[in-house]
């Protein structure tokens, strides 16, 4: 074997491993190794060599029965993470609570992880809506709208080796989402039409750190109630909001 296969093979069982970690949230806070396999189309040998790992370095512990949780350790770096200062997410939580009153939908921050897009913070609407953006949950960079922006900020041979990745996706389909989001990479913005819950429409907008996009505002809402000038609307306080937390970042959290 390579040296390159094997760098590759290494960074391939480390994406795996973060994976089955990203597979636990609030909602799924206990799992079993058959669930975690079946989530994470994972062969169940592989869950448990991983799981081995992962108990050995003090990250999982058995919670009785097959089934196992996150430790502690992940306090420790949470708190580690809030005592980092402003962060993104303090800076950018008033401007999604306005979005989501003056556009009536629930608001959405997302960054990218890796290969994987994921919420970090929403506010709801008053709408009893479900939606598939928890915080902390892992997903495409190819399905979405701020997949899609995200995705558009990635180094062409980044993105190309992403859609590479995707099992069972048809070269057709690849060379439409690179044209897609060649050009959202031009205008900042990107909309989408059920690609992540049926029936919903999303509109997101780039937000920037000295020139660079480090994740995307967005809003998603049943598409039965969003007409043209609606979305319209939306999209222009997406955009709008999305600048105003990229100027708030260039002012170090403070109104320009």
């Amino acid at each position: 074997m390579g040296e390159q296969t094997r760098r590759r093979s290494g960074a391939e069982s480390s994406r795996k491993a973060l994976s089955l970690l990203l597979a636990f949230d609030a909602q799924h806070h206990t799992r079993g190794a058959t669930e975690l396999a079946a989530a994470l189309e994972m062969p169940i040998s592989s869950v448990y060599r991983y799981l081995s790992v992962l108990r050995e370095t003090g990250m999982v512990e058995e919670a009785g029965q097959g089934e196992y949780r996150l430790s502690w350790v992940f306090v420790r770096l949470a708190d580690a993470a809030r005592a980092a200062g402003d962060t993104l997410e303090s800076i950018a939580r008033p401007v999604l609570a306005e979005v989501a009153e003056a556009g009536g939908e629930t608001t959405l921050l997302i960054k990218r992880m890796g290969w994987n897009a994921v919420c970090v913070d929403r506010v709801d609407s008053s709408h009893p809506v479900r939606l598939q953006f928890d915080p902390g949950q892992p997903m495409s960079l190819h399905r979405g709208s701020a997949a899609r922006v995200l995705l558009a900020s990635m180094p062409a041979d980044d993105r190309r080796g992403y859609l590479a990745s995707v099992p069972d996706l048809p070269e057709h389909v690849r060379d439409q989402i690179e044209t897609h989001v060649e050009s959202v990479e031009g205008v900042g913005w990107a909309e989408s039409f059920g690609e992540v819950d049926e029936g919903i429409w999303g509109a997101s907008a780039a937000i920037r750190d000295r020139g660079r996009v480090i994740a995307a505002l967005g809003v998603a809402g049943p598409l039965y109630r969003l007409q043209q000038d609606d979305r319209a609307r939306i999209i222009q306080l997406v955009v709008d909001g999305a600048k105003r937390i990229s100027d708030l970042l260039a002012n170090g959290g403070a109104k320009p």
